[in-house]
């Protein structure tokens, strides 16, 4: 029989962890989880938390009723070199300053907020426009525009590009 007194205390100390091992590992040991249920004993339909779909109902429209909405078709590029595609839109639109609105563009006694960026920094020639100046910073004019002018204007050699006026997000 093995005593403790004639083992020596290396061993002694490897035996009583491997001791401790043992026990640690088996109060480890995961609690079997419960059975899933047989299939032989679940319904035909899957349980579930959510509600059912609602049922919805169709509604036929006749064709002579079905119209598409109106769309003003974008002025060419080449009509108007550096306009932007926006802006091109509010031109050739039937109401351009209700186009200008609904795309949030600002809107005032019948012009429209744009950036104008000139070849040059002298505006006189705006004035045959009836552009109302706003701020200029270098080659760059915030402006009204009257929206019939906008394509003119994207035509001279004085303007490089129109682009809309930037605008501050409020609520």
């Amino acid at each position: 029989m093995l005593r403790l007194t004639d083992l020596r205390p290396a061993k002694f100390v490897s035996i009583a962890a491997l001791l401790c091992m043992a026990a640690v590992s088996g109060a480890c040991v995961a609690a079997p989880s419960p059975a899933a249920p047989s299939p032989a004993s679940q319904p035909d339909a899957v349980q579930q938390d959510a509600p059912r779909t609602p049922e919805f109902s169709t509604t036929e429209i006749p064709a002579d009723k079905l119209t598409a909405p109106e769309v003003a078709a974008p002025a060419a590029q080449d009509d108007c070199p550096g306009l932007d595609s926006a802006l091109a839109q509010v031109a050739a639109s039937p109401d351009p300053l209700e186009q200008a609105r609904q795309s949030l563009m600002t809107v005032r006694d019948g012009k429209i907020q744009v950036v104008l960026v000139l070849s040059q920094e002298d505006t006189t020639f705006l004035q045959n426009y009836d552009v109302e100046i706003g701020a200029q910073a270098g080659t760059q004019v915030q402006a009204f525009v009257p929206p019939g002018r906008l394509c003119d204007l994207a035509k001279t050699d004085e303007v490089l590009a129109i682009n809309p006026a930037a605008q501050a997000i409020t609520q």
